[in-house]
């Protein structure tokens, strides 16, 4: 077993912000590490980015903030989050990475060389690569 990739984590986010609601960003990397990746073994669980943070968390986050950029979720005050029109009409697709970088302008430029692309076939969080250029 692995930890989940940060945009795999894009459909566990939408469906527990599915009823509209208004919740704590906190809360919400809470509820979908509880509902969707519980099963997952305890020393997976456990694992924390160069930084500290720990790395379940961390991609959870960073697929609310792709959500975001796509237009899926918004954040309706500082500290909180919530599902938008686009999102609900959209969670029971396969919502891709590739799918929301193309939906935003100006947030993900291409560049010509190989790493960037295979950075993005990796599904690769920011994290992530920060993570492996330390290593």
């Amino acid at each position: 077993m692995e930890l989940p990739k940060f945009n795999e984590t894009f459909l566990p986010i939408l469906e527990v912000l599915s009823n509209g609601e208004i919740i704590k960003g906190r809360e919400l990397l809470k509820i979908v590490e509880e509902q969707f990746y519980s099963q997952l073994p305890k020393e997976l669980l456990e694992k924390t980015t160069k930084s500290g943070d720990r790395l379940i968390s961390n991609r959870i986050a960073w697929g609310k903030s792709y959500l975001k950029k796509g237009g899926l979720v918004h954040f309706p005050q500082r500290g909180y989050v919530q599902i938008t029109e686009k999102g609900k009409l959209e969670k029971s697709e396969n919502i891709s990475l590739k799918k929301i970088q193309e939906n935003v302008i100006d947030f993900y430029e291409p560049e010509k060389n190989n790493s960037t692309e295979s950075s993005i076939e990796n599904n690769s969080s920011p994290q992530d690569l920060i993570d492996t250029g330390f290593e």
